[in-house]
């Protein structure tokens, strides 16, 4: 219905943002937040594979990091985020000396191209927010209009049907032929995406500024209930445990009104469930976990020999499916009578990432994650940082779990998120700080 917009989309993105910057200043403010409002964008094709597959995100990135250079390259030494850059100047030498001494060297200096577009959009948030104390909140507002925007496009392909989507054809998990069941994957080409996107996402409606008016207290908690009825709608068993496990952290950490609203919710869950779960993708899909775990460990399992033999440097990014063509053909799905579809990843999104980058990349790629994770719990239990930051930890933990079954930072917008969820925690104010700002 909307496919050939697929083929605009990307103009009118890139057309907006300019027009942004004419109206609000060629600032990192600016773009930032246009990132942030307008991320269902981010991940639109701008040049064919053959030039690089370039998207939207990183165009915007580039454009900031040449005409905002000098805000990009000024070093502030008792900045604590230095440790991230260096982890990231690790891996990407890991990434490209991977890359040219695998296999399949062609495509080695593009990756590492590819992989600045992120690192640079999470230098200038992190400047930006130590420079201004109250860019912080106007992210996590920006990050909520997103949200709303991918929210309100879902509900609309639920009730016209999932030929209401960008993309000319959707992943192979969205319609059942046999069973008749349909999965949901809203602005997303895949399904398990746009449930750990929501996933994810559903903690920050539940971030309320102090003094926020009951009107705006209670838009919240309602797009909080359609995040999660959106999870449903997807069908994804991973985004709802990792919500499950997130939503578990979040009684601990947060504060008292919290843990009430999550018994309420417990509560409704469970009565949700006794209704739905016979009607429902998610509920319906249960009775297969035994057999869909037998399947997976045996990817798994290849995925993990082919480790062990590229230990330090892996076979190269985004050489998976290559790497099976050649030495594991076994591994594929046949997706029509004669058409085979060789696996992309294995299952499981941390053997990616040590398939690919070898054990020395995986471990980078783990301190990005559990660093931010730590740093936030011990702050927290130090009284530096309010309970509130228990929810973006919550989320943070949530794609911990999600990230487990599939490989899903591939998406330009579950990246951001991620990445926007480990700033949010790096740069929270302070106590002290917050309560001087306030009065």
């Amino acid at each position: 219905m909307l496919n050939n917009l697929l083929y605009i989309l990307p103009g009118v993105t890139l057309f907006l943002f300019f027009v942004n910057i004419y109206l609000k200043g060629n600032n990192v403010s600016a773009c930032i937040l246009f990132i942030l409002t307008f991320l269902p964008l981010m991940d639109l094709k701008v040049t064919v594979e053959a030039w690089g597959g370039f998207k939207t995100f990183d165009v915007i990135c580039y454009y900031c990091l040449f005409f905002l250079l000098k805000d990009f390259i000024t070093i502030d030494l008792k900045n604590h985020t230095n440790f991230y850059f260096v982890l990231f100047v690790l891996l990407t030498v890991i990434i490209l000396i991977g890359g040219l001494a695998s296999e399949f060297p062609q495509h080695a200096y593009l990756n590492v191209l590819k992989i600045f577009p992120i690192f640079i959009f999470a230098r200038f948030y992190v400047k930006e927010c130590f420079i201004d104390p109250s860019f912080l909140r106007k992210t996590i507002n920006s990050l909520k209009i997103s949200y709303a925007l991918a929210l309100g496009f879902l509900l609309i392909q639920w009730v016209v049907g999932l030929k209401f989507t960008f993309y000319p054809e959707l992943g192979p998990n969205t319609f059942d032929a046999v069973t008749g069941a349909v999965r949901y994957p809203g602005i997303f080409y895949d399904s398990q995406a746009s449930g750990q996107f929501l996933a994810m996402g559903s903690f920050i409606f539940l971030y309320n500024a102090d003094g926020a008016s009951k009107k705006m207290l209670a838009l919240n908690y309602i797009a909080f209930f359609i995040a999660v009825t959106g999870i449903v709608l997807a069908g994804s068993r991973a985004a709802f445990g990792g919500f499950a496990i997130g939503l578990m952290v979040m009684f601990f950490m947060t504060a008292r009104q919290y843990r009430v609203y999550g018994l309420v919710l417990i509560i409704l869950s469970g009565l949700t469930y006794s209704l739905v779960s016979t009607k429902t993708v998610l509920f319906a899909r249960a009775g297969n976990i035994s057999e869909d775990y037998l399947f997976r460990k045996s990817i798994w399992q290849k995925a993990f020999d082919i480790s062990k033999e590229h230990p330090y440097l892996g076979i190269g990014a985004e050489n998976y499916q290559k790497y099976i063509k050649r030495h594991a053909q076994d591994q594929y799905l046949e997706v029509e009578e004669g058409e085979l579809l060789y696996f992309d990843q294995p299952e499981n999104g941390y053997l990616k990432v040590m398939v690919e980058l070898g054990f020395s990349g995986f471990l980078i790629f783990i301190l990005f994650l559990i660093v931010p994770l730590i740093s936030g719990v011990t702050y927290n239990l130090k009284g530096l940082y309010d309970n509130r930051v228990g929810l973006f930890i919550a989320a943070l933990v949530c794609f911990l779990v999600e990230f487990n079954t599939v490989y899903s930072i591939w998406d330009n917008r579950i990246l951001i998120m991620v990445v926007s969820i480990i700033t949010v925690i790096l740069v929270y104010p302070v106590k002290q700080y917050s309560e001087n700002n306030a009065n």
